[in-house]
């Protein structure tokens, strides 16, 4: 039996993939452009994805409307005879209204299966390098411009500490478990991008804006208004303080503390 890991592409997932296949385990990467192909939006092959899979890893796209899609995804591996879920979202969203996507693939991972672990890691230190923060300044020729305030505090966490809890989640026993993770320290947006100075980082200058700024500027790269706007809205969760705390789950998790941003400047790839 082997394990199937969704998001397989993405920061976390390719990361969980990369591990998994380190220790010599069986396990399939799927995604739309992996080999086992997963679009949320087509049900055609999702028998073929959970074919001979006993565990499965699932992210929830953020923004963009498919919390049912993956709830009905997750039904047809526990009818296939998937044991155990590890489940991806966000740090907060168990404050989430109960239909909103990530939240609603929570509750349904923990109505189907036994064995289940949810993961709500804090923005990634790899969004500056990789992900939306780094697509965002390289359209604004190196600027990061969100709406937050200069002092807005976020306790970033790396993705490999996120990958290795997901692992540690799929080999081990940690069902039942809740894992907010975060890194060992809150910064704000500001510090990250100084402190990245001198680097290769696609981010050189970050300025505060409004949320309508904001608006326009990523509706102007061809983003949905969805996914915006619950960007806009962990954003206003970070004004408001709520990205802030540290937690103490990374060491639950791995017996280690997390990954700290200058070890992370230290050995990434920008």
């Amino acid at each position: 039996m082997s394990t199937l890991v969704t998001g397989a592409t993405g920061m976390v997932g390719r990361r969980v993939l990369t591990e998994l296949r380190r220790r010599g385990l069986p396990v399939r990467g799927a995604s739309r452009g992996s080999e086992q192909r997963l679009d949320w939006t087509d049900t055609s092959n999702w028998g073929e994805a959970v074919a001979d899979v006993s565990r499965i890893f699932v992210v929830t796209p953020v923004g963009s409307a498919l919390g049912h899609r993956v709830a009905a995804f997750l039904e047809r591996a526990a009818e296939a005879g998937v044991g155990k879920a590890v489940v991806m979202s966000a740090m907060g969203t168990e404050h989430a209204p109960s239909d909103s996507d990530q939240r609603a693939a929570e509750f349904k991972a923990k109505e189907l299966f036994d064995r289940v672990t949810v993961l709500r890691p804090n923005w990634l230190f790899q969004d500056f390098t990789e992900g939306v923060f780094a697509a965002l300044a390289r359209s604004r020729n190196g600027r990061l411009q969100l709406p937050v305030k200069r002092r807005t505090p976020v306790s970033f966490v790396d993705a490999r500490d996120v990958a290795a809890a997901a692992v540690a989640a799929l080999v081990d026993d940690h069902g039942g478990k809740e894992y907010t993770l975060t890194g060992p320290e809150a910064l704000t947006f500001r510090e990250v991008v100084r402190q990245t100075k001198g680097t290769d980082s696609p981010v050189w200058r970050f300025k505060p804006v409004d949320e309508a700024t904001f608006y326009y500027r990523a509706a102007d790269r061809g983003w949905g208004d969805r996914y915006i706007d619950t960007l806009n809205e962990r954003f206003a969760a970070a004004v408001a303080g709520r990205a802030a705390e540290t937690t103490d789950d990374v060491r639950a998790a791995l017996g280690r503390e997390p990954i700290p941003l200058a070890r992370f400047i230290r050995e990434s790839t920008f």
